[in-house]
């Protein structure tokens, strides 16, 4: 025992935050040891030290203490510890280690609750819907989900991942639909992990996804429990980190970023009228800026000539070709962006308007873009925040540019070029074995059909046949 509190002391360099006190019960000495700045002293003080003392009063007589101890404290959580190496776990943990003379120790739940209460989303706000958020605690992201999805069917296993945050990272998906091959495969890549530190679940993407080849995601992140349950009833595997208040849900398709887990709780015809808006948004913020530049630089054939006069007109005192100007304006609305993001939110808004008024008038002014331009760049802009995932928008904006320079260098030709290769790249990914053009290619008529618009409920019955053999998902007494 002593030897265990010698080498504590010696690897945390004496650290004033663990705490070790000498008890003695029955003329046994024990130790009561725990890391301050984690456990709460309410806790210690009413469950262990008061169950400790009316042991020590209940029993005059010798006693095994380790079994009293273990039977007798009044806590609900107790964990036999086995060796030093748990020790060490549980008393970073949050846990009261009660260490023995025969060097056998127990490990008491204490925690001191240091997560922020449960809140609304902030990056995916709905109209409609629940209104809870993932909180940085895994044990309450854990009740959460259960809270929606109460049934044996539901498993979890739970791994340690990083070698100095030992951070528990737990896999959620349904025993009786998920594709067992999808999560030994999530698993294999989990258990490949081999790094310092986990801090947040956006590093355990960047390691299982293999971040360098692809700009698109293949893993959707999210912090609404009623996505990640939709995701796991699905046939999904979601992905849950201590310490982040974001899941990781895969695997993930093209087709899925045109979805909202709102419009499950919409009429089909209005739903099924937003999506088609979000496929044009999405193909407008992509083409819109090249298809200019291409028209304006090589194919001017394809304007009615009143336009042409027009775009003339407006472009003879911009001394900059349309590439150069495009790509200035895209580059400051880019920079505004960003600094809306990282700025306070007081302020956030009210500068961003300021900034995009001042710049955008100012620069036409100076002629150093047209004002045709300036509409050009509001609408992508504007078509681009209908995403709410920051790497879609980000891979946006690098196809966007790179339709941009196939314009400036071949026209139209050059476009098209840069669409096959774009339709070449989405076809070569995949998403943890399943291709990420799915149910486009390769296709599936029953997901098709859910795709572009919406199902009503009542003829949604069958799941995904590409996410489980499961495929029964409803039963419509009306069928």
């Amino acid at each position: 025992m002593e030897k265990i509190v010698e080498r504590l002391k010696k690897e945390t360099n004496n650290l004033s935050d663990i705490i070790y006190r000498i008890k003695y019960i029955n003329d046994q000495k024990i130790y009561i040891i725990y890391n301050e700045p984690l456990v709460s002293s309410d806790k210690i003080s009413d469950f262990i030290i008061r169950s400790l003392d009316h042991i020590d009063e209940k029993y005059k007589k010798k006693i095994d203490l380790y079994s009293v101890i273990k039977n007798d404290i009044n806590n609900f959580k107790v964990t036999d510890v086995k060796n030093y190496k748990d020790i060490v776990f549980y008393l970073h943990n949050g846990f009261t280690i009660i260490l023995f003379e025969n060097a056998t120790a127990l490990a008491f739940e204490t925690k001191r609750n240091l997560s922020r209460s449960i809140a609304s989303p902030t990056t995916e706000t709905t109209l409609r819907g629940p209104n809870d958020a993932f909180v940085e605690d895994i044990q309450t992201n854990t009740g959460l989900i259960k809270r929606r999805i109460k049934t044996n069917d539901l498993w979890i296993e739970n791994l340690q991942i990083g070698r100095n945050s030992n951070t528990r990272v737990s896999i959620f998906y349904m025993n009786n639909i998920t594709d067992k091959k999808l999560v030994n495969e999530v698993k294999k890549q989990l258990e490949k992990i081999d790094i310092d530190n986990i801090i947040d679940s956006g590093t355990i993407k960047n390691l299982i996804e293999k971040e360098n080849k692809n700009a698109f995601p293949t893993i959707a992140t999210s912090e609404r429990p009623d996505r990640a349950c939709n995701a796991i009833l699905e046939g999904k595997v979601v992905i849950v980190v201590d310490t982040s208040p974001f899941v990781l849900i895969l695997p993930n398709f093209l087709n899925d970023i045109f979805k909202s887990t709102e419009d499950k709780y919409g009429k089909a015809i209005n739903v099924s009228f937003t999506r088609i808006i979000r496929f044009f948004a999405f193909f407008i913020t992509l083409l819109t800026p090249g298809v200019y530049i291409a028209i304006t630089t090589y194919n001017q054939e394809m304007l009615p000539t009143e336009l042409l006069i027009s775009f003339a007109s407006q472009r003879s005192l911009v001394p900059f070709p349309a590439f150069f100007e495009a790509l200035l304006m895209i580059l400051s609305f880019e920079i505004l962006r960003e600094s809306d993001l990282r700025i306070p939110n007081f302020s956030s808004s009210a500068l961003s308007i300021v900034g995009a008024l001042i710049l955008g008038e100012a620069a036409v002014n100076a002629g150093i873009v047209s004002p045709i331009m300036i509409i050009v760049i509001s609408v992508t802009a504007i078509s681009a925040l209908i995403f709410s995932e920051p790497e879609v928008i980000y891979a946006i904006r690098i196809y966007r540019i790179l339709f941009m320079l196939g314009a400036a260098f071949m026209g139209l030709i050059g476009v098209i070029f840069i669409f096959i290769f774009f339709i070449l790249k989405l076809s070569s990914l995949n998403s943890f074995g399943k291709p990420y053009l799915m149910p486009y290619a390769p296709t599936y008529i029953s997901g098709l059909k859910n795709s572009f618009i919406r199902l009503s409920t009542n003829k949604q019955t069958n799941r995904l046949p590409y996410l489980s053999k499961n495929k029964t998902k409803y039963r419509s007494d009306t069928k």
